[in-house]
């Protein structure tokens, strides 16, 4: 690809928002310029900790041909100075760096085609978007990670979807890469808009994103899944609005009253819009259309401050998502198109947590499903996804210990039981928040008992986000309510894994390699046969 005429892209500014662990974290603003003979890409930002980056100085030129000429480097990192410059000269890149008040010299081979990434420099990526332009599945471009770092680049998918916003439908190129790093291959997914600017980072191992700041914009969501009955619509709640797709029968006889039993999908943790968008997969997207084709009017929404929905998620608690839910289902039932005593509501992950406390204060519902959910109260499963977690990383015993110690006093601090003094500022910053406050309080037995509705639960048995053992608690919870209509169905399936798809391991190291991105089938059978045997009709 080294001869390649790669297309130029649109010159100017943009504005790179950076979130870790779906919660806000720095940004970067970034320039491409054109000059007389190439171009000019500089950024400055900051970011904080983990990362704990400055930038003061980000600027990389590159020639006609997109062929590296210099890089300048200035800021502090984890509050120690450093810089770097750079010149490439055919093959051979001559270095000056300094970490504090250390400086050293060298120079070395480097492929004269190589895109000059260094790391947590995200402006860079403007490069790589541009000579990405044109790549097929399979082709594999050099990178120089700075300082001294080559790495072969794989592209394993291209992908185009639409991004909506109130002004266009835009249409955005999805490349799936693999950083061959020796021993520890990298994922990543780069988005690119028609202009061959960069719209977005994602690398889903350390749950990072670098999003554009135009598509965070609550006027902004990622079209990625279609159907020909889907209307949009919004769904007023107090003091603000949810964007919503209702998706109904297409091309099927209507009932004979006109009337579609209805299902509510509630999404699950974090930013989520209403196709529950997961390593490229429209969970509750697919899930929508598959029931929509077996006979249901089916609703999903952006969760407030997410997508096209108004609202502030800075406030937001389990019970606040809850009262949302509640609102779309009264919006279902007012509809003349709803049977309004066949009423379910469909939870995945957290969201099987939502449509329980839902359920427990809507008479509306009539049944309510909960998909890979958690069972223990949650500050044990946060615990739990971090012991699991970590050993799978393999860190030695007693790092891990000092890390479920450090979350431990997180926790105590936010419930109020102690103090945040020695936790560090980026990790309060993520943790004091009503969301988790909420999130550690939540005990799902104390919700299930407050439920009088048919309950069903399906578990992924290579589900390693939520472990297959959460459904079987799930079922002793639902099973001692002791109440005439309060039936508990549960179903495993094998080899689905968190993402409701087939899987051979089930890691979260596995996402983003996996080659069927179709929700199981078995997960759409195992819903409707049971709301028909559930709901029939009084």
């Amino acid at each position: 690809m080294g001869a390649q005429t790669f297309p130029e892209p649109t010159t100017g500014n943009a504005t790179f928002n950076v979130f870790i662990s779906s919660t806000p974290a720095g940004l970067e603003r970034v320039g491409v310029t054109r000059t007389a003979d190439g171009w000019l890409i500089r950024s400055s930002g900051k970011i904080a900790g983990p990362i704990d980056l400055e930038n003061r100085l980000f600027e990389v030129e590159y020639d006609d041909g997109w062929h590296p000429r210099r890089i300048t480097l200035e800021g502090t990192r984890s509050g120690q100075d450093f810089s770097l410059e750079t010149k490439f000269d055919n093959q051979t890149a001559t270095h000056e760096q300094q970490e504090g008040n250390v400086r050293t010299n060298g120079s070395e081979a480097v492929d004269p085609a190589a895109i000059v990434l260094p790391s947590f420099f995200f402006a860079a990526y403007e490069a790589l978007t541009v000579r990405l332009s044109g790549a097929q599945v399979g082709d594999e471009l050099p990178t120089y990670v700075e300082p001294r770092m080559h790495v072969d680049l794989l592209v394993r998918e291209v992908d185009t979807q639409q991004v909506e916003t109130t002004q266009q439908l835009l249409t955005v190129r999805i490349y799936r890469v693999t950083f061959q790093n020796p021993g520890q291959p990298l994922d990543v997914e780069i988005w690119a808009d028609e202009r061959h600017r960069l719209l977005r980072v994602s690398i889903p191992s350390v749950s990072l994103e670098v999003v554009r700041q135009d598509l965070t914009l609550v006027s902004t969501r990622l079209t990625s899944t279609h159907h020909p009955g889907d209307q949009e619509v919004r769904v007023p709640v107090t003091g603000f609005s949810l964007a919503a797709t209702i998706t109904t029968p297409f091309d099927q006889p209507a009932p004979l009253d006109g009337r579609w039993p209805a299902v509510l999908l509630v999404p699950g943790s974090g930013p989520m819009d209403r196709d529950g968008t997961m390593f490229g997969i429209p969970v509750l997207g697919q899930l929508a259309n598959a029931l929509a084709d077996e006979g249901y009017l089916v609703a999903r929404y952006d969760k407030r401050g997410v997508g096209q929905s108004g609202g502030r998620p800075e406030s937001a608690r389990l019970r606040d998502y809850a009262e949302d839910a509640r609102d779309v289902v009264r919006y279902l039932e007012d509809r003349d198109d709803v049977d309004r005593d066949r009423i379910v509501v469909i939870g995945h992950s957290e969201g099987g947590w939502v449509g329980l406390i839902a359920a427990a204060r809507e008479q509306r519902i009539d049944a309510v499903a909960l998909i890979a959910s958690p069972s223990t109260r949650g500050s044990e499963f946060v615990l739990e996804q971090q012991r699991n977690e970590l050993a799978r990383l393999q860190m030695p015993q007693m790092e891990q210990q000092e890390k479920i110690a450090l979350q431990q006093r997180v926790h105590n601090a936010a419930l109020g039981k102690g103090s945040w003094n020695d936790i560090p500022p980026a990790l309060r910053r993520r943790a004091d928040t009503s969301w988790f406050r909420s999130f550690l309080e939540f005990d799902p037995a104390e919700a299930m008992r407050r439920v009088r509705q048919p309950v069903l639960i399906i578990q992924g048995e290579l589900d390693r986000q939520v472990l297959p053992y959460h459904a079987d608690r799930l079922e002793e919870l639902a099973r001692a309510r002791h109440r005439r209509d309060a039936t508990v169905d549960v179903v495993k399936l094998a080899e689905i894994n968190h993402l409701l798809v087939p899987a051979k391991t089930g890691g979260i190291d596995e996402y983003a390699l996996l080659t069927d991105k179709t929700v199981s089938p078995e997960i759409v059978a195992t819903l409707t046969s049971w709301i028909k045997r559930t709901l029939t009709r009084n």
